[in-house]
């Protein structure tokens, strides 16, 4: 009997074009022709809310993920938790992206009370959580220890930090997801290659920007289009993660099928709780 063709999971992606249905059109067209099945869309803001409810309501290989980035913290308005919980008890959705970046002018303390305010969501409601870590480590992992009892499903979305701390996320059960920048940077390589695979996910972070998008069409690429726009297309597009599949698969000496298959058993682990019945 014949193998499937490998399924290919972008575990992290932001897909919401306000008003550019012939822009997402053209990005899911060219994910499905590269072989990716599933990608988690992941909201910054109460903003985009609606909008990827509405995205993942209308495609099946879109699993929508609604929260509160760091970034925007201080932007949330009053009474946010509550038209959270509202959307959650709606739709079957994870939450993200949320976190803590000290790299951002958003006031820290703001971060932290809004990202323990989700993380207490998740786990109340049984929800995967999605979690944005730039240079705070030590306090991300202080609040997720203190709180080892009752975590939900987590994942650390384009890690890029030490191996200490990778081990202290592995022990509290966390996907480690890492993202394009494997392919640039040679640093992440000892971590990645030291997460075990049942913890392990990939993604675009992908944007779909319609410059991008608009480049391709005008050339009239209809799928994953060769040099010189593989480099562009990772960037902004869920089609181009076959190419991360094939590297990680052969930096850890695994066959590209396995490889996929036990990349695809983590997502459906990690977001079991929202995945369609």
């Amino acid at each position: 009997m014949m193998a499937s063709p490998a399924r290919y999971l972008d575990s992290h992606c932001h897909l919401q074009e306000k008003g550019l249905p012939q822009v997402t059109d053209g990005i899911m067209a060219r994910a499905r022709n590269a072989g990716v099945a599933r990608m988690l869309c992941n909201t910054t803001c109460e903003a985009d809310w609606q909008a990827v409810g509405d995205l993942a309501a209308s495609r099946q290989e879109v699993i929508p993920f609604l929260g509160i980035h760091p970034w925007f913290a201080e932007n949330a308005g009053t009474g946010w938790e509550e038209r959270l919980r509202g959307m959650l008890k709606q739709i079957p959705a994870g939450i993200g992206e949320t976190g803590l970046d000290k790299c951002c002018r958003t006031d820290f303390l703001r971060q932290q009370q809004i990202f323990e305010t989700q993380l207490l969501i998740a786990s109340e409601l049984k929800r995967p959580l999605v979690i944005h870590c730039v240079k705070a480590w030590g306090k991300l992992l202080e609040i997720l220890e203190a709180y080892a009892s009752q975590l939900p499903p987590m994942m650390i979305h384009s890690f890029a930090g030490s191996r200490e701390t990778l081990q202290r996320l592995i022990r509290l059960g966390c996907f480690i997801s890492f993202s394009g920048r494997l392919l640039a940077d040679s640093k992440l390589h000892p971590c990645f290659l030291a997460t075990p695979l049942a913890n392990l996910l990939l993604e675009t972070d992908s944007q779909g920007q319609p410059g991008v998008a608009s480049t391709m069409n005008e050339a009239g690429a209809t799928d994953v289009p060769a040099q010189p726009y593989n480099h562009i297309l990772f960037s902004d597009e869920p089609a181009a993660i076959s190419h991360l599949y094939q590297l990680a698969a052969r930096m850890r000496g695994m066959v590209l099928d396995e490889f996929c298959q036990g990349i695809w058993r983590n997502g459906e682990i990690f977001t079991h709780t929202i995945l369609p019945r």
